[in-house]
């Protein structure tokens, strides 16, 4: 990752992000109200090696092809998949590739790599899904707080294809020589069994990628 320009038109190119991530999301909010739908069976999906295995014996995603989306003017491909055991479905970029994960009981997260320069995050938290939206985001600022992150924008409401979520713009030092600062988009998301956090951690321009970032959200089904 290069380093981000902290310059008035860098803080600009990352809020346009969060500008689309609500235009794309906030018109389905009425399906999180809804409910969650039922989970498909585990004979609708198979095990999807290639990229995203990490173990030769295990494979971090599950196929999962009504998410599946044709290339178009703005985004690449997309591939349906299932992550987190299947607790969380979404439709990512073909190219995109498992960085690192882990399924450990209370820690479980998978990170994502694109080959346009940013990693897509997503960690289970444990808080509990009946905790007010204003306990659960006090006690994620507080977290932001005590690792040294300044929160430049917060409690966006926004929306996945499910579930209700919040959106956060997150400036981080980065220990390094020279040291330098970091931004990305934190997404808190609920629903009715379980709390995650996307975390969208971004060069100093996304103007390209702002689409195929909140794409990716805005596909999200938690289950």
């Amino acid at each position: 990752m290069r380093p981000v320009d902290l310059s008035l038109p860098a803080l600009r190119s990352v809020r346009r992000l969060a500008f689309v991530l609500g235009a794309m999301t906030l018109p389905i909010v009425s399906l999180g109200c809804g409910g969650s739908p039922t989970a498909p069976q585990r004979d609708d999906v198979f095990y999807l090696h290639g990229s995203g295995v990490i173990d030769k014996n295990q494979s971090y995603e599950v196929y999962f092809p009504k998410l599946n989306a044709d290339e178009n003017e703005r985004l690449p491909r997309r591939v349906g998949v299932g992550v987190l055991d299947g607790d969380v479905r979404l439709a990512r970029p073909i190219d995109w590739y498992v960085r690192d994960a882990d399924y450990s009981p209370g820690q479980r997260f998978i990170s994502y790599q694109s080959p346009r320069q940013f990693l897509f995050s997503i960690y289970e938290r444990i808080d509990h899904p009946e905790d007010t939206w204003p306990d659960v985001m006090k006690r994620y600022e507080r977290d932001c707080e005590d690792q040294g992150a300044q929160i430049l924008a917060g409690r966006m409401p926004v929306a996945t294809a499910n579930a209700q979520a919040r959106s956060y713009i997150v400036k981080t030092k980065v220990p390094a020589k020279p040291a330098y600062h970091s931004y990305a988009h934190e997404v808190l998301i609920r629903s009715d069994h379980r709390l995650l956090l996307v975390q969208v951690v971004h060069g100093e321009n996304i103007e390209s990628v702002a689409d195929e970032m909140a794409t990716a959200l805005r596909s999200m089904l938690v289950y």
